[in-house]
């Protein structure tokens, strides 16, 4: 019989606290309208507060500082060394921490690496997974190997001793987990694939190093643990909810047991059960390794209601005191699990950690927890330093992917008793989101008409949804008086962009927003469903890397879908004007990307698509909104304004000084002009008094900010929204989802959403239906990049068939460059996380 277990403390319902996200209002002149205080992405004693409005109070101590994306950590046979990977956007490798000193002794880089690492029977030879090579950096499309390293002593050689090599294309391997099987000699190697489909386990010779055989499974195989007694190999399929077992005599798939969604990692406990981690539904599926069933489910969060958001990605089991460890990535939190009663397992507790926790393991006799946080330990903002317009140095490549740096944090946990009453209470202080947010948002502080419950009726029936890309704060609307700008790095500021900051003024300035994501893969996942998968947050570095090339498996989409599939649920009208959809082939309509089901028939088909005007584009919409406009009185709903509209507007990427493509400033200028266009006619319409038009870019890592690289530009205009006022209240991605749906009655996604703070003060109770005349552009529009332009060369090699493809620092300072002058250096951005060690400062000598 399946129990499923949930942590239940009495004191979460009376302790779950909101952390203070005050509200600041001024108009643009800097009278203030409201009192409260301003919070900033900010350094606190022992912690620091993220973007997003959550906070972090890591229990260890960073011991080193490494490369992002640390994906795994095991310790050696002897106990000596710590073995890290680091598998993100920066050079990847592995790293070796002394256990006894607590000093990186070792890094050793490697061209790609991800996640496996596994051992030898006699503790002398390391094995390294790979990954995948055949990126575009790597012109050769070499294959990615299984790396052999010797260790003695506490030392790995310095580089590779060796290597397992697949015999079929390179672009088809990406290896993932692995296993070594005593006695036979053999390694057990995961090939999650680069496609779509099912992949294979290779079994390999490692006295020969050839082949033995491959056994196929299902999609993207991710974990390999053997049985105790070797006769099993499990292997958790990532994009398939499933675990493959193995017989590993006759090398086939005996069974394939359904578990939770996005299962990646997994352990065997003393007594032959087996766990699985399944990061996109917060569960752990416990697998009876003798009956081959699932026997148990826990739950990794804090609240038994919680939706996706804990995203537990990590597991190591402490066998002597029957206690299971669990990283809950997006919980910034270690799940503390007892399991000495099968089938009566229980969450004890909580400890906080650095910011995504995504690599564990156990040494000095089970006291000591070493933990890999991805997204690093701690920061402060440093104003003369590295992300300053002060800077006295340019330090090369810095946007927000090659700032953020991970972290390994060493935690004695011998007396967890007397400690995890205070660390499960820091977590839940932490933690911004309880179960009653799913009903009821966050108090507002005055009267508006955005609800904070959700399915009260409200004046708005609709809502259009606008994504654009890349762009900072400071680079569009540092120059607004009265705000928190900074005018030096304003690059398409009002002469450029005339309509954006026009409706700022009118409307509302939002100066304290924020992107909940890093890079345009993860950034319109958090658009469109207040989150971003554990697939989605190690998939997009080594891919934009150049490292990869791989295609996004199922394991890509959140398990509560996005914001059109919330609409369908509550049977309201929707529609695409070019976000997740694409074109078969050229010439064919637009429809749904593949594996967007719930886009499918609802994608404007004549949209043209990222490659082409703005203007273009919105014209699409604004025909069909004429169509809208003659049946405003119709019977059926299809034939009026949808409900809900979503929009991909992303012009303002812009092609760099590429020769012939429209210059960066004509290509933000026309995307303004568009985003005129269309609130200008909205707001002309007999719609406007019911609509209401959110607009935010994807992410903000196209260019500098003083105050943090994730700070963004975006609008909210509506009748509703107040006049000519400055909002302040710190805001994130997740808090226009969570308005968009409390607007049209729609309820949270996961816990981000649901945690957010709602844009409230910029929402009045009264409505004003002025509407908005559209500013025609003020430069020229339709200007091209000329060779022998600044940077034309490098630009013409850049790939813009579509977003982000292009280098973004390389492009940030061909755009700087081409308009503040071939002498004017490009400010790198501030970005306010990084740990306090610098790795230089960790790696022992010799004579350490």
């Amino acid at each position: 019989m399946l129990k499923s277990t949930r942590l239940t403390i009495l004191l979460l319902s009376a302790s779950l606290s909101l952390t203070g996200l005050g509200q600041t209002l001024s108009a643009p002149g800097g009278r203030t309208i409201g009192e409260a205080t301003r919070q900033t992405p900010q350094y606190i004693p022992g912690g620091f507060n993220l973007p997003n409005g959550w906070r972090i109070t890591p229990a260890g101590k960073p011991i080193a500082t490494i490369e992002d994306m640390v994906l795994n950590a095991v310790v050696s046979p002897d106990g000596k060394i710590i073995v890290a990977t680091h598998s993100g956007y920066l050079p990847h490798g592995i790293d070796v921490i002394d256990v006894k000193t607590r000093k990186l002794v070792q890094q050793i880089p490697l061209k790609t690496t991800w996640l496996g690492l596994a051992w030898s029977a006699d503790g002398h030879t390391l094995y390294v997974s790979g990954g995948n090579a055949t990126g575009a950096k790597n012109i050769a499309r070499t294959m990615a190997p299984i790396y052999e390293f010797t260790y003695q002593d506490g030392r790995l050689s310095e580089t590779p001793t060796g290597g397992l090599v697949e015999t079929i294309d390179p672009k088809d391997v990406w290896w993932a987990g692995v296993a070594y099987l005593p006695g036979k000699g053999r390694l057990y190697a995961a090939n999650r694939g680069t496609g779509l489909g099912p992949s294979n386990v290779v079994v390999f010779d490692t006295k020969t190093r050839k082949i033995v055989t491959r056994i196929p499974v299902e999609i993207n195989p991710y974990a390999a643990v053997l049985s105790k007694d070797g006769r099993r190999l499990f292997v958790s399929n990532w994009s398939s909810e499933s675990v493959s077992v193995i017989d590993t005599e006759s090398n086939r798939v005996i069974r394939t047991l359904h578990v939770g969604m996005n299962p990646n990692d997994m352990k065997l406990s003393a007594d032959g059960r087996l766990f699985v981690v399944c990061s996109n539904d917060n569960t752990i599926h416990v697998i009876d390794t003798n009956k081959l069933e699932v026997v148990e489910r826990l739950s990794t969060t804090l609240t038994p209601l919680a939706p996706e958001g804990s995203t537990p990605d990590a597991i190591e089991i402490d066998n002597q005191r029957k206690l299971l460890y669990v990283a809950n990535a997006d919980n910034n939190s270690i799940a503390v699990i007892r399991i000495a009663v099968r089938g009566h397992s229980a969450v004890i507790g909580f400890i906080p950690t650095g910011w995504y926790p995504s690599a564990l393991t156990l040494a000095e006799n089970n006291n000591t927890l070493f933990i890999g946080n991805s997204k690093g330990e701690e920061g402060h903002p440093d104003l003369k330093g590295v992300g300053s317009p002060l800077a006295s140095k340019w330090y090369g490549d810095e946007t927000v992917k090659t700032l953020q740096k991970s972290s390994i944090e060493v935690l004695p946990v011998a007396n967890l008793r007397e400690s995890l009453p205070k660390w499960t209470h820091e977590v839940i202080e932490n933690t911004p989101y309880n179960d009653s947010l799913l009903s009821e948002a966050r108090p507002a502080s005055q009267p508006t008409i955005l609800p904070r419950e959700v399915g009260v009726e409200t004046p708005i029936q609709h809502v259009i949804y606008i994504i654009k890309e890349n762009r900072t704060y400071d680079q569009v609307f540092g120059d607004i008086k009265g705000a928190k700008g900074d005018s030096r790095l304003t690059i398409f500021g009002e002469e450029v962009t005339p309509n954006q900051h026009a409706l700022a003024r009118q409307f509302v300035t939002l100066d304290n927003l924020y992107c909940d994501g890093e890079v345009s893969v993860d950034g319109h996942s958090w658009s469109d469903s207040a989150y971003a998968t554990d697939f989605n947050e190690r998939y997009w570095p080594p891919t934009y890397a150049g490292r990869s090339d791989a295609l996004p498996a199922r394991a890509y989409i959140p398990s509560a879908g996005h914001l059109w599939d919330l609409a369908a649920r509550k049977g309201l009208t929707y529609r695409s004007y070019g976000e997740y959809a694409a074109r078969a082939s050229t010439g064919t309509a637009m429809d749904a990307a593949p594996g967007v089901a719930g886009l499918v028939g609802h994608v404007a088909p004549d949209y043209l698509g990222s490659r082409q005007r703005d203007t273009e584009n919105v014209a699409v919409f604004l025909k069909d909104f004429k169509a809208y406009e003659k049946n405003y009185d119709s019977p059926e709903p299809n034939q009026r304004l949808p409900n809900f509209v979503i929009m991909s507007m992303p012009e303002d990427h812009t092609r760099g000084t590429a020769p012939g493509a429209f210059t960066p400033q004509a290509m933000v200028a026309n995307n303004d002009y568009a985003i005129g266009q269309l609130v200008d006619a909205v707001s002309h319409s007999r719609y406007w008094p019911s609509t209401a038009i959110f607009i935010i870019e994807d992410d903000g890592q196209d260019g500098p900010d003083h105050v943090d690289a994730r700070r963004t530009v975006g609008l909210v205009l509506s009748p509703y929204v107040k006049r000519g006022i400055v909002d302040s209240t710190l805001y994130s991605t997740s808090s226009m989802v969570r308005s968009i749906e409390l607007l049209l009655g729609l309820p949270p996604m996961s816990q981000y959403d649901a945690a957010a703070m709602p844009m409230y003060a910029s929402f009045g109770t009264e409505a004003r239906a002025t509407p908005f005349d559209a500013i025609s552009p003020k430069i020229d529009v339709n200007a091209k990049n000329k060779k022998g332009d600044y940077g034309s060369e490098e630009s013409r090699k850049m790939d813009f068939s579509d977003v982000d493809r292009a280098p973004m620092h390389a492009l940030n300072e061909i755009i700087w460059k081409s308009i503040k002058g071939v002498d004017s250096p490009l400010p790198p951005p501030v970005h306010r996380f990084r740990p306090l060690i610098d790795a230089g400062d960790m790696i022992a000598s010799d004579k350490d």
